[in-house]
């Protein structure tokens, strides 16, 4: 029974299996379509030569512009480092011009201070010049007066005095 559907089985399958492969069909390409097709493989090929050296050429470029990139990139660095250099002899001026004011206003107030204590004593001499300038005109006036007197008192004694 076994054998039986064994053999049914494959009876089955390959009548199946033959009608399937009776129905392929056979295809013909003709001399024109056969030309057809080479003159794509070609321009399938010359396409294929074109992108290749598209992507050489592009390759090349992206090779020129890393180059270009890593210069840049090199004065880049370069630019920062002088940049980082002046910003600190910028920060090492500004703190020499913070001393220098600092120094500078100190300096100039102690000349003001100087300068108020000379003041002062100029005006305690000016006092004491003023003060001497009344003690000898009165001085004169006193001793031209004594001598005034002292010829008018000698006309007395001398009358021929003029």
């Amino acid at each position: 029974m076994k054998r039986m559907f064994l053999l049914f089985a494959l009876s089955v399958f390959c009548c199946l299996l033959f009608p399937a492969a009776a129905l392929e069909q056979q295809y013909a390409i003709t001399e024109t379509e056969l030309i057809r097709l080479e003159s794509i493989s070609e321009n399938l090929a010359i396409s294929r030569q074109n992108l290749l050296l598209q992507a050489s050429g592009l390759a090349e470029r992206l090779r020129a512009q890393e180059s270009k990139a890593k210069t840049l990139a090199a004065s880049l660095q370069q630019a920062e480092k002088t940049a980082n250099t002046l910003n600190n002899q910028l920060q090492t001026e500004r703190d020499t011009l913070k001393n220098l004011r600092t120094s500078y206003n100190k300096s100039e107030q102690e000349a003001a201070e100087t300068i108020a204590e000379k003041q002062a004593l100029i005006d305690e001499k000016k006092d004491t010049i003023h003060r001497l300038t009344i003690t000898v005109i009165m001085l004169s006036t006193a001793l031209v007066g004594a001598i005034v007197f002292a010829i008018v008192k000698l006309k007395r004694f001398f009358p021929f005095l003029p």
